[in-house]
């Protein structure tokens, strides 16, 4: 198998490029096999992500929760690392398992494990500074070391990049030099970046013998935060000129990635299974951040929607996942592999995709023994070889410089990284775990905006609704103007009772700036919640032509349509929200009842067990469960199921 990530490529940049004859391989691949989107997690930061795709597992069971931590045992920080993490990735389970693998430039892999097979670490590519030119190969940076003299003859010097390279992204490159040679150079060095990942791929695949090859391309991302501003249609705030010279780097990355697609495919040969996944997608249109209105740091360009494209044994040609996220790809790929998932990994096998059946889960890879190609706990960084990461994830602008305080630097980083971890239990819908985390987080960070905002979110969430007030109340004036905070002010005032006040709070909103992410959809369900169907029917679809990938427009359009006596419009909206999103026990709710309404009883019944089984404590989806049930003359069941509503209320009481 081969598993290839491009971070943050997205559907809505490659289509236009496949239909118009550009991406030619990508073409292929999506004629041969099984494509859709890849839903993300939150938050969307490039090291949680990788390590979820690779682990199967959120933030809080594999450990990574930023760019960067404190050292272990000494002053400073450090990009987050191998040692970061605290559970097996596939290549650990894959050694342990017999597989050798070649796992090339992956997020935090540094220093690279000891796994069968060839690992090449993320700061492989990264050239020191030494006296008469580059430094040596950074000799944790491979596994085995013995490989290093080999592999070092791949990289690629940003200088060896020449002029006609540089044409496809920037056609009047030498005029351009004259007024900005500075930003030509970051092109050189993304471009001789990819290379190097690219040239150490091949050398392996073509020369090694291999089970699994994971090759991870950073290239896309790195260029959408530098370019993206420059694609068409321009933006205001960049100029003719910037444009002019720029608007052909997106366009130029993709069909880069596509040509370096085409000769994987060729070396991995037809009798290898390839996969194709980013974390995210990224804005490239009216979505754009504008640093105008305030929002312009890199994670507020990434989309939560990143692609998945397959082909090769055991693929469906035409195939569509259903509902994938990141967290599905270990389980797939152990699955077609011949391994089980893990059942304390969240996500599930896309068996709609494959041909292969799905296998019963095993209780943990963390308890199964063997050497599964992982450092031993005291294995340290060297400070010397972060700091090249370091200065990277500064320039790239995901992190500040260190400050003069080192233990200041160290507790900022810290706090930051629980303040990630916080939000990704709430992504999880882990509340109190997040509000725990929230409360005892260093009191410079606790105090900032995002964290009150977030804790505010959380107990709404938990129904701690005076606190909430008292939290989003004591929020400065200018957090108090912004369209976030007065759409959580509807929330709280719609959870409090005060529904006309929080309709009217969303309309005002509404009316203010159509353009404001989200507020058709929160306009909408609280109009469902209120009655108002046809008017939520008129804000969903209006927040489909703002977004026409928004899972909770669609949630919402069905529930509308269930409620306004269509069930069949109901199924057909629902159906896409689940395809979107699967993990949306709402959504599941709504399929349900609309199959139950269209005399698909049996049907009604899967839906509604999934539902529960996605919130198990929720009784709404039990309810409906029980009625489905006795449609099918299960009666036992509903009785349980009934029996345990009211012992559940009686113990509420």
């Amino acid at each position: 198998m081969l598993l290839v990530g491009w971070d943050a490529a997205d559907w809505q940049m490659i289509h236009p490029l496949v239909e118009q004859g550009l991406m030619p391989t990508m073409a292929r691949l999506l004629d041969a096999g099984a494509w859709g989107n890849l839903a993300t997690t939150r938050p969307i930061l490039s090291p949680i992500l990788w390590n979820t795709i690779a682990t199967g597992k959120r933030a809080d069971q594999h450990g990574v929760c930023g760019f960067t931590e404190p050292v272990p045992d000494g002053p400073g920080v450090r990009p987050v690392a191998s040692t970061s993490r605290r559970c097996k990735a596939l290549w650990n389970i894959l050694t342990q398992s017999g597989l050798r693998s070649n796992v090339i430039g992956w997020y935090a892999s540094h220093p690279a494990e000891p796994i069968a097979g060839v690992m090449v670490s993320n700061q492989f590519e990264q050239f020191a500074k030494a006296d008469g030119g580059v430094g040596a190969v950074s000799p944790e940076s491979v596994s085995p070391r013995e490989r290093i003299a080999e592999l070092a003859a791949c990289r690629v010097h940003p200088d060896e990049i020449e002029a006609d390279a540089i044409l496809p992204f920037v056609p009047n490159a030498a005029a351009v030099a004259a007024i900005d040679s500075k930003r030509l150079g970051k092109l050189q060095h993304m471009l001789a970046q990819t290379a190097t990942i690219h040239a150490v791929a091949t050398q392996l695949i073509a020369r090694d013998d291999w089970d699994f090859t994971a090759v991870y391309y950073e290239g896309i991302d790195r260029f959408g935060h530098e370019f993206m501003h420059f694609h068409p249609p321009k933006m205001d705030e960049v100029s003719q000129e910037e444009f002019d010279a720029y608007r052909h780097c997106m366009v130029g990355i993709y069909r880069f990635h596509d040509m370096l697609l085409e000769t994987l495919l060729k070396l991995a040969g037809d009798d290898t299974a390839v996969i194709v996944i980013s974390d995210h997608g990224y804005y490239n249109d009216h979505h754009r951040p504008d640093p105008r209105e305030g929002k312009s740091g890199p994670v507020d360009w990434h989309r939560p929607f990143g692609i998945f494209a397959a082909a090769g044994p055991g693929v469906r040609r035409g195939a569509r996942p259903y509902g994938a996220s990141i967290l599905d790809v270990t389980p797939t790929v152990l699955n077609l592999l011949g391994f089980p998932a893990g059942r304390d990994m969240p996500g599930r096998v896309l068996a709609e995709a494959f041909d292969v059946a799905e296998l019963p889960r095993v209780e943990s890879w963390e308890s199964i023994a063997g050497d599964a190609g992982q450092h031993p706990a005291e294995f340290r960084v060297d400070p010397a070889e972060a700091e090249a990461a370091m200065e990277q994830l500064i320039a790239l602008g995901y992190i500040s410089p260190p400050g003069a305080d080192d233990e200041k630097s160290r507790r900022e980083t810290l706090a930051s990284n629980q303040f990630q971890l916080a939000h990704s239990h709430t992504d999880a819908n882990q509340y109190a775990a997040a509000i725990s985390i929230l409360d005892a987080l260093d009191p410079a960070m606790r105090e900032t905006s995002p964290a009150q905002i977030l804790l505010a979110t959380c107990l709404m969430a938990t129904r701690e609704l005076v606190r909430a007030r008292a939290v989003l109340a004591a929020l400065p004036p200018e957090d108090q103007a912004s369209a976030q905070v007065g759409m959580l002010w509807a929330a709280l005032e719609y959870s409090e009772g005060s529904v006309d006040s929080a309709l009217a709070r969303l309309r005002a909103l509404r009316d203010l700036d159509a353009r404001l992410p989200g507020i058709h959809s929160r306009l909408g369900e609280m109009l469902v919640a209120t009655g108002h169907h046809q008017e939520a029917v008129e804000a969903f679809t209006a927040a489909l032509e703002s977004d026409p990938e928004s899972p909770d427009a669609f949630a919402g359009l069905a529930a509308s349509h269930l409620e306004l006596g269509d069930p069949q419009a109901a199924l057909d909206h629902g159906f896409v929200a689940a395809a979107l999103v699967h993990h949306a026990p709402k959504v599941h709710l709504t399929i349900g009842k609309a199959l139950g309404r269209l005399g698909d009883h049996a049907a009604s019944v899967q839906a509604l067990e999934l539902c529960v089984v996605q919130a198990p404590s929720w009784g709404a989806g039990y309810e409906a469960l029980a009625v489905a049930y006795r449609a099918v003359g299960r009666h036992a069941d509903a009785d349980a199921i009934e029996a345990g509503l009211k012992n559940a209320r009686a113990a509420r009481r």
